[in-house]
């Protein structure tokens, strides 16, 4: 079957694609924007189809994709930070850099920012961290180059989980250009920042 408008479990299988993301080439405009539409707390003008990458993980990892709560926040307290930190820390030793590009996949041997951006996500989701507070976020090195960070949504701030360094910063204290990142409401929209 191989009709693009179909829905499968959560989600829309969209036109829309992941150019560049931990490629050596610029990120540009990915995607096109739906038309507006009501949807409960969402700006729809800033939303796009979710990229045909991530769809086809969903595809083959449908648990993995659904939001749960909707626009959950996690509390800070000392514990959930030292479990954050414990699973940051682990998938980027655990996991090598590679520049293969391929599909998305959680705790291979070797892998790109998908690869990491999924498994700590997964570990993360299965620590019982809402879902909708692990947000995938597509960036661009100040290099130009695109990439994939998890943002983890606090009380207390996002905070960016991310291969290319061990330490777990404040989005304000990034040098990224903020593309987009998954809706915390609908897992069918990917929210331009």
């Amino acid at each position: 079957m191989n009709d693009t408008r179909r829905y499968v479990p959560g989600l829309l299988l969209g036109v829309a694609t992941l150019l560049g993301a931990c490629a050596s080439r610029p990120v540009g405009d990915v995607g096109r924007t739906p038309q507006p539409t009501q949807r409960a707390g969402i700006d729809s003008s800033r939303l796009e189809l979710a990229p045909i990458d991530y769809t086809r993980f969903c595809l083959r990892h449908a648990g993995e994709c659904e939001l749960g709560v909707p626009d959950a926040l996690i509390a800070l307290t000392p514990d959930v930070e030292a479990e954050i930190e414990r699973i940051n820390q682990g998938v980027n030793a655990r996991i090598r850099p590679s520049k293969q590009i391929g599909d998305w996949r959680i705790d291979p041997a070797s892998g790109n920012c998908n690869d990491y951006v999924v498994t700590k996500r997964h570990e993360l989701m299965a620590s019982g961290l809402p879902a909708s507070a692990l947000l995938i976020a597509v960036v661009k090195t100040p290099a130009g180059e695109g990439h994939l960070v998890l943002l983890v949504r606090t009380n207390r701030g996002d905070l960016v989980l991310d291969n290319l360094t061990a330490d777990i910063r404040r989005r304000a204290d990034t040098r990224y250009a903020w593309l987009k990142r998954q809706s915390a409401r609908d897992a069918t929209y990917w929210e331009r920042m």
